[in-house]
């Protein structure tokens, strides 16, 4: 996992949900970072290197003065304000903007979820160090009823809650947002 701050004064007119992102241009072409935190003129990203890409090596050798071009925070990514409860599920790769919303609930908020990673990142989500995330998902006690799912990390992955949730526990499709981060051999996935 890797912490890049960036400052600039133009952070203090942007606008930020919890969950959003922001697209860098890195190398020869844009890779997209979850926020951390954005306040008055300072932005942290953080990002978990899994491949040897032009992203990950950025991430990596980012040092002070380095100029970055990025655009303002993106994304539908964010936490519903209605939901009458949270599921948060991810791998190393999806497990910031997770933890960035996860802490942008009330601590009254009702909250589930797993985080399967190879080091513990947060104590606000349990972790598994191994394993698939539909295992994970499948470990949980749920409550009977549909709330909200978060699922980020790998597409595969991803996709294979996404269908369990819907599919066999029959919750809505609007109640299951995935972000797939990354993917094997997909260009500016990987």
């Amino acid at each position: 996992m890797h912490e890049v701050t960036l400052s600039a004064p133009e952070f203090g007119t942007w606008q930020f949900v919890a969950g959003q992102s922001v697209r860098l241009f890195v190398g020869n072409g844009l890779r997209t970072y979850s926020i951390w935190t954005l306040s008055e003129s300072t932005l942290v990203l953080r990002g978990f290197s899994h491949a040897d890409g032009p992203g990950s090596e950025w991430m990596a050798s980012a040092a002070p003065g380095t100029r970055v071009a990025l655009t303002s925070p993106k994304g539908v990514f964010v936490v519903d304000a209605d939901a009458p409860w949270h599921l948060f599920v991810g791998d190393d790769t999806g497990a910031v903007p997770l933890l960035a919303m996860r802490s942008s609930l009330p601590s009254s908020a009702s909250v589930h979820g797993i985080v399967v990673s190879r080091e513990r990142m947060s104590p606000d989500l349990p972790w598994v160090s191994s394993g698939s995330l539909l295992d994970a998902v499948r470990s949980l006690d749920l409550p009977s009823t549909p709330g909200v799912a978060y699922v980020a990390g790998e597409q595969k992955a991803c996709l294979e809650v996404r269908d369990h949730l819907r599919n066999s526990l029959g919750w809505p499709r609007r109640a299951v947002k995935v972000s797939a981060h990354w993917t094997p051999g997909k260009r500016g996935m990987e």
